[in-house]
């Protein structure tokens, strides 16, 4: 009996060690799953943050809205100015004959994306004035209208069906002002040239 005592106490100290052994190792094992978690949880956290920084920095680079700027006003003379009380947007510019200037602009909220092309010479090159159209398809019409202390001259004909050429000119201190652009027929003649004049005598500013 006594030696069966001591067998069960020994079978009962080893199990006892075995249970104490299993959960130190499950323990262990519990403690690094945990460590591992908690790493790559960290981990993942950061990762996550700086994608989304990068992704965010990228669609800001990418989609940002493009500006384009057009000057206030345009100086055609020393003594001429053409400042337009709309939007626009400018297209071309230039020099002509040394002394004058060349703008082609395009209005941005105009209902039939207007576009106007104005320039200016000296009195020695008047006669050379390189004009987009000297001879229309149709009929010319001439129109004089009074401006400052001599007159201002609208030439009117058809440049295609639909599509009236329309040129506005007027001498200042010298200089020959141009202006030139392509309308719809919309009215006669006549109205389309009083309108033109009036829109022109808008924005140009002379001194």
């Amino acid at each position: 009996m006594g030696n069966l005592g001591l067998k069960t106490l020994k079978e009962k100290t080893m199990t006892y060690h075995t249970k104490i052994l299993r959960i130190d190792l499950l323990s262990l094992v519990m403690r690094r799953v945990c460590l591992y978690l908690i790493v790559g949880s960290f981990f993942a956290f950061f990762s996550y943050c700086g994608t989304a920084k990068e992704q965010k920095l990228t669609l800001k680079e990418e989609y940002k809205p493009k500006q384009t700027s057009s000057p206030k006003e345009l100086r055609l003379t020393y003594h001429a100015v053409w400042a337009p009380k709309q939007d626009f947007e400018l297209l071309e510019s230039g020099s002509l004959h040394g002394t004058g200037n060349t703008y082609t602009i395009r209005f941005r909220f105009s209902e039939d994306h207007l576009v106007l092309k104005m320039s200016s010479t000296d009195r020695e090159n008047q006669s050379q004035f390189p004009y987009l159209y000297k001879d229309g398809k149709g009929k010319e019409q001439v129109f004089y209208f009074p401006w400052k202390d001599r007159k201002a001259t609208v030439v009117v004909w058809e440049w295609e069906p639909g599509n009236s050429y329309i040129r506005w000119e007027g001498i200042h201190n010298g200089f020959l002002l141009v202006f030139e652009s392509k309308i719809p027929t919309k009215e006669l003649a006549k109205s389309i040239a009083e309108s033109f004049h009036t829109e022109i005598q808008k924005s140009l500013d002379v001194y």
